[in-house]
């Protein structure tokens, strides 16, 4: 037995009678030492160092010609293919695929135009379903209805430790001095 359990350990199966059965699981101790709840430390923790891995080396001039160069020829293969098709094609077929797509092309345009208008005239009229509207923050009192009291803005922007104290009923924010710290 050691000092973290209490009672012997209990069998790690249940036995095949009810009378085997362990009573109840072994309970955990309480903690020798008190938990600390204030931070240990009051220092600003220092960021994490980023490592970067070292810089690539420069392309070579031949890499770079070969890579313009491939790309070059790719596009000049795509170019053949479509003078090979639009030579085989005739006019008319090319003049209906040519309609098609800029009648897709309007459709979407026209659609999208129309259903942003829509969006549009929903939200002016502030009827917008099941989303909630925009609620401002009054910052008068808090959730259980006590009055708040604020420092200013700018002293609390820069504060290292601000304290919430509640002085006569009211929630009072605090800023720590460096005396206090």
């Amino acid at each position: 037995m050691d000092d973290q359990t209490i009672g012997p350990l209990s069998s790690p199966r249940p036995g095949a009678f009810a009378s085997q059965a362990a009573p109840h699981p072994a309970a955990r101790p309480r903690p020798t030492r008190p938990i600390r709840f204030t931070p240990s430390r009051t220092e600003p923790v220092p960021a994490p160092r980023v490592e970067q891995s070292p810089a690539a080396k420069p392309e070579s001039l031949a890499t770079r010609v070969a890579v313009w160069a491939t790309i070059a020829l790719g596009w000049g293969v795509f170019i053949a293919w479509w003078v090979i098709v639009l030579r085989r094609e005739s006019a008319r077929s090319f003049g209906v695929a040519i309609g098609l797509l800029a009648s897709m092309l309007v459709t979407s345009v026209v659609a999208t135009w129309l259903w942003t208008r829509h969006n549009i005239r929903i939200a002016k009229n502030g009827k917008r379903g099941r989303s909630s509207l925009y609620i401002p923050m009054r910052w008068e009192h808090d959730t259980l209805g006590r009055p708040l009291a604020l420092p200013p803005a700018d002293s609390v922007r820069t504060a290292s430790e601000v304290r919430i104290e509640l002085q006569g009923g009211a929630k009072a924010y605090i800023v720590a001095t460096g005396e206090e710290l």
